[in-house]
């Protein structure tokens, strides 16, 4: 089953999914720890923000939470959030490719699900990268094209190896015909990224560090779920059956 049009959620749905969001806020810090840390007061944009509730939990979280959304509904329904959690936020209405935003302005820039759904994701990365302050980090979650698994469309097994050309075509048709099998959302997951491409393509743009998930959850676990993440992180033969195997990616990229 794909997922609900997150952009669509009200003011109750989306403060249901503050403890969530919180917890996995919390999971982010102490991953990223090792090697970047967030001090309180850091200035961090969520790109992509919708209704506020992932710029809500770093606010909670003491810091200068802003956001930017294109969706003028949803930062509405943000201020909202914001009022009934306590705390202050900022999302402006804008793109995630035109980010409206000083240069070298932000200590972390957060995008999570959002590089699948956008125009041109490569001048995501740029402008991710043009906003961070040196010794910043951007990290980021959203589509492998690796992994069969998938949660952007539902009833077409196998998506993600299917030929680009294709998976557009079957995303345009669901999005007019079959809305609900791509979660009603008018912006449907366009992209599915190659591992290798990504952090080809995050270095050229002048990142020093691209840390992947395994290394990210490297002695996180413990049994054979982390005996797992460990191997993932050390050895590339099993990095690679492990991105066969778990859906997505995450990576962090930090600028010198």
């Amino acid at each position: 089953m794909a997922h609900a049009a997150t952009e669509q959620a009200d003011v109750e749905t989306a403060l249901a999914r503050i403890p969530e969001q919180l917890a996995f806020t919390d999971r982010l810090l102490s991953r990223m720890e090792p090697d970047f840390t967030l001090a309180p007061g850091a200035r961090v944009l969520d790109v992509g923000a919708a209704q506020g509730v992932a710029v809500v939990c770093f606010a909670m979280k003491g810091f200068v939470a802003e956001g930017v959304e294109p969706w003028r509904p949803s930062i509405e329904v943000s201020h909202e959030v914001a009022r009934r959690s306590d705390v202050e936020i900022t999302i402006e209405e804008g793109w995630a490719e035109a980010m409206p935003f000083d240069s070298e302005s932000f200590d972390f820039v957060h995008a999570y699900s959002v590089l699948e759904h956008v125009d041109e994701p490569e001048t995501v990365f740029r402008e991710a990268y043009r906003v961070l302050k040196p010794g910043g980090a951007f990290y980021f979650g959203t589509t492998s094209a690796l992994c069969p698994r998938q949660a952007e469309i539902a009833r077409f097994p196998l998506f993600p190896w299917y030929p680009n050309r294709l998976q557009r075509r079957i995303m345009d048709w669901a999005k007019d015909n079959k809305p609900e099998l791509v979660g009603h959302t008018t912006r449907p997951a366009y992209h599915w990224f190659k591992h290798r491409e990504v952090q080809r393509t995050l270095r050229e743009i002048g990142f020093s560090r691209v840390i992947d998930r395994w290394e990210l959850r490297r002695d996180e676990s413990g049994g054979p779920r982390g005996a797992v993440i460990d191997a993932c992180a050390d050895n590339r033969a099993a990095r690679f059956v492990g991105d066969v195997m778990e859906p997505g990616m995450e990576y962090l990229a930090i600028r010198s």
